[in-house]
């Protein structure tokens, strides 16, 4: 069976749990996820993501040395590039490729989503200074007078927070039933049912999830000596994915990391929530969505 095209994607939104459902559709033996989560094939150009070398404008064949070679029983092709839902290219190209793909969109509460952003670029990478606190981040986003470091998902993360104008883009390109929105709250609480639903509206068989262990997956650290989480940002991309670089990794984790224990700063997420809580009945009105959880 020759590669193909995916027919589904895990396009939105950052830090809401797409690396987690993105390994666990990757479990499942009728769907084959690509070979790296993000493969950023359809970024913009100038964003923080987009590769010269793996782009729209190499060519579809380029595009599926991404995915390993489906066999008799695969049913869905994929990949997880949750920075899509804001790029023009993705709405541009997506909707449009001969296997007609669907699309998933993950919502998180928008504090919630921006302290998630927060602690990841900071701690995991450097786009964040070690002595900003998320205080002062909110404040620079809502003034937009840093670039960090050219990072566009934090330099507009309040925008990029106000789900309905995005979602909105997509659908009318997608259609509605090649578009589908869960929240962050579903897959957390009922991740059973939310798989399962998920996996038959895909094609594959639900009843897979009714076992599974749900493991969890890319959450946020901070690391215990900054010195070496450089080494291991300017590192881990040079070594090739597999055996080795899991064992490397599950030891980094292990030796410099820890779980972080950020505390609901109630300023900063009272103003990003007041900011963008108009929304929310628009959103679960448009989407048949319960935020209910979200707080405003």
């Amino acid at each position: 069976m020759r590669n193909q095209l995916p027919n589904f994607f895990i396009a939105g939104v950052p830090k809401a749990g797409t690396t987690t459902i993105f390994s666990w559709l990757a479990d499942h033996p009728q769907a084959v996820g690509s070979r790296v989560k993000e493969t950023c094939f359809f970024a913009d150009p100038g964003t923080h993501v987009y590769r010269e070398d793996f782009n729209t404008s190499h060519g579809q064949d380029v595009y599926l040395t991404a995915f390993p070679e489906p066999n008799s029983k695969t049913r869905l092709i994929f990949e997880a590039t949750p920075s899509y839902i804001y790029s023009q290219t993705a709405l541009e190209h997506i909707p449009d490729l001969p296997s007609k793909p669907k699309c998933l969109f993950v919502l998180r509460e928008p504090g919630s989503q921006l302290q998630s952003l927060f602690t990841y670029y900071q701690n995991n990478w450097n786009y964040i200074p070690a002595g900003m606190s998320f205080d002062d981040f909110v404040d620079a986003i809502l003034t937009t007078k840093l670039s960090f470091g050219g990072n566009e998902l934090i330099r507009d993360a309040l925008e990029n927070a106000t789900y309905l104008p995005w979602l909105k883009k997509w659908r009318a390109r997608l259609g509605s039933d090649r578009m589908k929105v869960l929240t962050f709250d579903q897959l957390r609480h009922d991740p059973i049912d939310t798989m399962s639903e998920l996996a038959a509206w895909c094609g594959i068989d639900p009843s897979f999830y009714g076992s599974y262990a749900f493991p969890i997956s890319n959450e946020s650290y901070i690391p215990r000596n900054r010195y070496l989480q450089s080494l291991n940002i300017a590192l881990r991309d040079k070594i090739p994915r597999g055996f080795m670089y899991d064992l490397a990794r599950k030891l980094y984790r292990s030796l410099n990391t820890r779980k972080p224990s950020i505390g609901e700063n109630e300023r900063a997420l009272k103003t990003v929530r007041q900011k963008l809580a108009k929304d929310y009945e628009s959103l679960a009105r448009e989407f048949d969505l319960d935020l209910s959880r979200w707080p405003s």
